[in-house]
């Protein structure tokens, strides 16, 4: 390669040579602005690709070839194909025939990947949008998100969806408008019941349109249903005849705007809502809201119709939380028939076969969480229900530990066990026995996980009014009162890593800034479009008008920065992000209190007095922010939602982004998939631009990452400098695990779902470890998984010796021995060494659990096993 390749241009100036060269002519069509960077920024990728990386050659060699083209009389619109075959022949011209080749080579495999997108989504030609998402994304949109014939097929583009949900997202909008709206705070008179009465018949007839978006006829029974609901409140102070002049006169038509930016959110892949809501939104279900605590009271009838509203909300795609802690203890006298009661662990085994029938919208099963608390008569056989992941495969179970458990923990005194029923203490246990019991079986079978009732309802801001939170939803980043729901939306951190002019990476705060708006306005709005499955869940959720704005792509962010998750730096980047989102995200729900009001259980909050619930208010020194103003501005005005922030689980979502899941690290560098012509691996993108760049990308380094479960640190040859920073799930100790829930904790009103993982040779003191040391950095809850843990589990991280395998046949046999009476530990876990603060033992292949829609490996993250190739999950 020449180094000092100079190449010679026209004298004209860059606006003469472009001034004929308008438009360019894309392959399905399309007319669009022609864009000189676009030219340069796909040459210097192929000069990067052959170990030239040179921006200034790639922009003289952008002029040539926009120089050549100028010269083309009748070219004011040129084609896609015209300028390719340019720029190949000026790459040829000048001397780098290598970097033509390259180039020729990645316009075959663009139109390779170009063929396998037409396959997937059914089309002829794919378009802009299409091209943002790569197979795997449209895999996954195909298989769950776009609509189908009756014979399977795709029938729906991605255009198409966004364009469905964002027009369904925006009609709460036209409800507040000045013209529309009667503000019920400003407004002294009662809420009236009566729901006006509307020819739906006609209405299908009527053409209705925000602009260029026209409603179907989903948008237009929500439309309905939302004049109904805001005419019952008394927000509404025209009639329907005059809401739809408003739409015939075009007045509606400036909504076209908010329409477009919630669009460009999902195009540019920067946020997404849940997936109930990316389903249902402009279809027949309607449901947005992903998650929901049902309540279970001890009678027949209570349990049955719980049942019967689970059933309800898992056919429209949310999944249930329930404590179960009412329900009389196993073996209990039942007045009504004089006999014994079958305990809540019966009753949990018939709803964990319910939702083995009913498939979430079509298209998975539902989620459950199952709570019992640890003063529970029946404790004992709840820690065990899921022992060996033998029963209860349609749950995620947790123990809510008591606020006074540690007080008999710390003083090793006996811990009374109650019968709900009769509020009568019935035994005693030993403290330290219990809390390992729930420690060897989360050793052993990745559950239960734990709930800190003292934590959750520390920054509770309903706690005074409405007493203590006891569940949460099935993967537990959402804190819930009965019959409450929420919806979940997710930002993609990696989205706003931006290069400056010096081809330097950044962290755009103020494109994330402008996001976190729209974001919590679209949230706010999908809380009144929502199609509710009990009119009692509407009511509350209104209420209180939670949302949960979180995050994904955070492992794929921090190595896009070459910051270690697992490092003092890397924790201070977590906080630093979380505590602007948070701040942004309270200043968006104050303005738009402002407007529309605040939540109405607000005088019952804690805001009203300002104070604001999350640990980070409490803690003066890291605020990087004005948090008194904030609270003493949203004590006046109000907030709109009682919580604005949890980070969920993002499964799916994460593939359609192109990013790493939830706040989790990368889980792994590279997931091999099995196809009927052989194998090929899926590279994390990050690391691979990477390697790239720094000449150290090969075929041998891939098939050595198969080989160590994703992971480099075992790799020869490759500098120190990456496997710091490169590091997955399986190479970061769990108490680094557990620092980081703790950061993103500190600034998040709700909670966090995050797996805390393990090492197969993690014993079970490092799990009972790792409960306290989340408890004492206040963390709300621990969800952990060591591998291993449970049979036919996927990407193994290490085997078991014989030794091993008889200490927990012969620890199953005595009990449950792991600290011994007169301990002295007295939660005291400064810098507490856990397990695995190396890397893991070389992996060994076993039979793992396969996805049943591909056949691919499953993952166990965010408390869920997923498909890291299709999207495909199981959150239990």
């Amino acid at each position: 390669m020449k180094k000092n390749l100079k190449i010679s241009t026209s004298s004209k100036s860059n606006d003469i040579l472009l001034s004929n060269l308008k438009f360019i002519k894309k392959r399905d069509g399309e007319i669009r602005k022609f864009e000189l960077k676009k030219i340069e920024d796909a040459i210097f990728k192929a000069l990067k690709a052959g170990a030239y990386p040179n921006y200034n050659l790639a922009g003289q060699l952008a002029n040539k070839v926009a120089e050549k083209l100028s010269f083309r009389a009748d070219k004011e619109i040129v084609s896609v194909e015209d300028v390719q075959d340019l720029v190949e022949e000026t790459l040829q011209e000048n001397g780098l025939e290598k970097i033509a080749s390259l180039y020729h080579n990645y316009r075959l495999k663009r139109a390779e990947i170009r063929a396998q997108k037409q396959i997937i989504l059914n089309k002829k030609e794919i378009d802009e949008i299409d091209k943002k998402f790569d197979l795997n994304a449209l895999k996954v949109l195909a298989a769950r998100y776009l609509k189908k014939n009756e014979k399977g097929e795709v029938i729906e583009s991605l255009r198409d969806l966004f364009e469905r949900v964002t027009t369904h997202s925006v009609l709460p909008s036209l409800f507040y408008d000045k013209k529309v709206f009667k503000n019920s705070k400003k407004n002294s008179s009662k809420p009236t019941k009566a729901k006006p009465k509307i020819n739906f018949s006609q209405l299908l007839k009527t053409d209705l349109k925000i602009g260029k978006y026209k409603l179907n006829e989903y948008h237009k029974e929500a439309l309905v249903r939302l004049f109904q609901n805001f005419s019952e409140k008394n927000q509404i102070k025209i009639s329907w005849a005059e809401f739809l002049q408003l739409f015939e006169s075009g007045y509606f038509d400036k909504y076209e705007t908010e329409i477009k930016s919630y669009f460009n959110l999902l195009a540019n892949r920067q946020f997404f809502l849940n997936t109930p809501a990316l389903v249902n939104f402009g279809n027949a279900l309607g449901l947005g809201s992903a998650c929901f605590v049902l309540d279970i009271e001890d009678s027949m009838v209570s349990i049955m119709d719980t049942l019967k509203n689970a059933a309800l909300i898992f056919q429209a795609g949310g999944g249930v939380g329930y404590n179960f802690s009412n329900l009389r203890p196993e073996g209990d006298y039942v007045k009504s028939t004089s006999g014994a009661a079958s305990g809540p662990i019966s009753f949990m085994k018939l709803y964990d076969s319910m939702t083995e029938t009913i498939k979430q919208g079509g298209i998975r099963r539902g989620a459950n969480m199952g709570i019992l608390d640890s003063n529970h008569l029946d404790i004992e056989k709840f820690i065990k229900a899921k022992a060996g992941n033998q029963a209860l495969r349609n749950f995620n179970i947790s123990v809510l530990i008591k606020g006074d458990f540690w007080k008999y923990f710390r003083n090793n005194k006996p811990y009374p066990l109650i019968n709900p029923r009769t509020k009568k203490v019935v035994k005693f246990i030993k403290p330290k026995e219990l809390f390992n019991l729930i420690a060897f079986q989360a050793w052993e079978s990745g559950e239960p996980g734990v709930i800190f009732e003292d934590r959750i309802n520390e920054y509770n801001p309903f706690y005074e009014s409405l007493g203590p939170i006891r569940a949460t939803n099935p993967c537990g980043e959402l804190l819930l009162y009965p019959t409450e729901s929420c919806n979940l939306g997710s930002l993609n951190l990696l989205s706003f890593v931006k290069e400056n002019e010096k081809k330097e990476k950044y962290f755009d705060f103020d494109e994330l800034a402008k996001t976190v708006k729209l974001s919590i306005q679209w949230l706010d709005n999908v809380i009144d479009v929502n199609k509710y499955p009990l009119k009692e869940i509407q009511e509350m959720t209104q209420s209180t008008r939670k949302i949960g704005l979180g995050i994904m792509g955070l492992g794929d962010l921090l190595y896009s920065l070459e910051i270690s998750y697992d490092s003092a730096k890397g924790r201070k980047k977590i906080e630093e992000i979380l505590e602007f989102i948070n701040y942004q995200a309270k200043i968006a729900s104050l303005e738009i209190a402002k407007k529309r009001g605040p939540f109405p259980y607000f005088p019952k909050s804690s805001y009203a007095k300002g104070i604001l619930p999350f640990r980070g208010f409490k803690d003066k020194k890291s605020w990087h922010f004005n948090w008194a103003k904030i609270a003493k501005d949203i004590k006046k005005y109000g907030l709109r939602n009682s919580y604005t922030m949890a980070v969920a689980p993002t499964g799916s979502l994460s593939m359609i982004a192109g990013c790493s899941s939830g706040m989790e690290p990368v889980y792994s560098l590279v997931y091999e998939k099995n196809v009927s012509v052989g194998n090929f691996y899926y590279l994390n993108q990050v690391f691979e631009e990477k390697m790239e760049s720094e000449g150290l990308m090969s075929e041998s380094l891939v098939k050595n990452l198969n080989i160590f479960s994703g992971s480099i640190q075992k790799i020869e040859g490759l500098p120190k400098k990456w496997k710091k920073i490169f590091k997955v799930a399986h190479d970061i100790s769990p108490s680094d695990h557990i620092r980081a829930l703790a950061a993103v904790q500190k600034w998040v009103d709700s909670s966090v779902s995050k797996t805390i993982n393990f090492p197969a040779s993690a014993t079970k003191e490092d799990i009972y470890k790792a409960y306290i040391l989340g408890y004492k950095l206040h963390c709300k809850d621990i969800s952990v998984f060591r591998d291993t843990s449970i049979k036919n589990q996927v990407l193994v991280g290490g085997t078991s010796s014989t030794d091993e395998i008889k200490n927990i046949k012969d620890e199953k046999a005595k009990g449950f021995v792991i600290y011994q009476e007169g301990d002295a530990e007295k939660l005291k876990i400064e810098e507490t060494k856990i397990s695995q603060d190396s890397v893991p033992a070389t992996p060994v292949v076993s039979s793992a659990r396969k996805c049943p829609s591909c056949g691919a490996d499953l993952v166990k993250q965010e408390g869920c096993y997923k498909c890291p190739v299709c999207g495909y999950g199981l959150c239990a």
